[in-house]
């Protein structure tokens, strides 16, 4: 096993997912490539119905502040890697998550991927679907799914 992909989304199971590759990875000196993938719609506009109609435009959010935390929280899991003498890459990408994914586990030839699992209901998968039952679904390569837990929660491993 040379490479790992390790999808983050910067959830309560994040740490969780990355302890499990660097885990693996250890094992047999594997690359480890951690990917965030950011999937905003463009917020809506309102319209507000007074003497005219007239559009509010969304809430405005400092996009630059956002890119930056999550630059940072990339380098911080990057650093968490490279601490166990284990070499790793960070990838962001913009786009559907399944999608961007697949398609980079198909670039990179990547032998494992290593993604985290939320607890949703039947309904929000029943409609939405998941990140996680898509990449298993479709990936060319095994998937190790790592649960939330109360252990990912209190940071144990």
């Amino acid at each position: 096993m040379k490479s790992i992909l390790v999808p983050v989304d910067f959830s309560d199971v994040t740490v969780k997912v990355v302890k499990a590759a660097v885990y693996l990875a250890k094992a047999f000196q594997s690359h480890i490539t951690l990917m965030h993938v950011d999937w905003t719609e463009p917020a809506p506009e309102i319209i507000d119905f007074g003497a005219g109609p007239n559009l509010v435009p969304p809430p405005v959010v400092d996009e630059l502040d956002m890119i930056e935390v999550k630059k940072k929280k990339l380098a911080e899991l990057e650093k968490l890697v490279t601490s166990v003498g284990l070499t790793a890459t960070t990838i962001e990408l913009q786009g559907p998550p399944v999608d961007e994914i697949l398609a980079q586990a198909e670039n990179e030839r990547v032998d494992l991927i290593v993604i985290g699992s939320h607890h949703h209901g039947a309904l929000y998968h029943l409609f939405e679907g998941g990140v996680t039952e898509g990449i298993l679904r479709r990936a060319r390569c095994p998937v190790l799914i790592v649960p939330q837990t109360e252990a990912a929660n209190s940071g144990e491993f």
